[in-house]
């Protein structure tokens, strides 16, 4: 699979991963910054229906993107925050990652347009 990510590359894209917080001087945390990487190669496709319909209904109204990278991608777990994607001026938070390095050597993520609030 990485040789198709490569000849059918998007990138680069901008990758913007939280950083967990630290704990301060005072015994609090501070928040969470993001570090701003650039993902290359990375592949992007919309959602199918037939994709649409295996999520919960709830979620079939929302924009939903298909990326496949080289790089680890992040959802919020444990303490983790989502990585945010950002592709064709709009940006995009991973809500699911999946591990394919075993069976080509990528990651898979789907990722939802976030609303903009003004």
């Amino acid at each position: 699979m990485a040789p198709l990510v490569k000849a059918d590359n998007v990138g680069p894209l901008v990758l913007r991963r939280a950083v967990a917080p630290v704990q301060n001087d005072h015994g609090g945390y501070d928040d969470q910054t993001e570090t701003v990487l650039s993902l290359t190669p990375v592949s992007a496709h919309l959602m199918s229906g037939r994709e649409l319909e295996m999520l919960p209904e709830a979620d079939r109204n929302r924009a939903i993107m298909r990326f496949y990278a080289l790089e680890r991608l992040f959802a919020s777990d444990g303490g983790q925050a989502a990585d945010r994607i950002e592709y064709q001026g709009r940006t995009y938070r991973v809500t699911q990652a999946e591990d394919f390095s075993l069976q080509g050597g990528v990651w898979m993520a789907l990722a939802e347009l976030e609303e903009v609030t003004s």
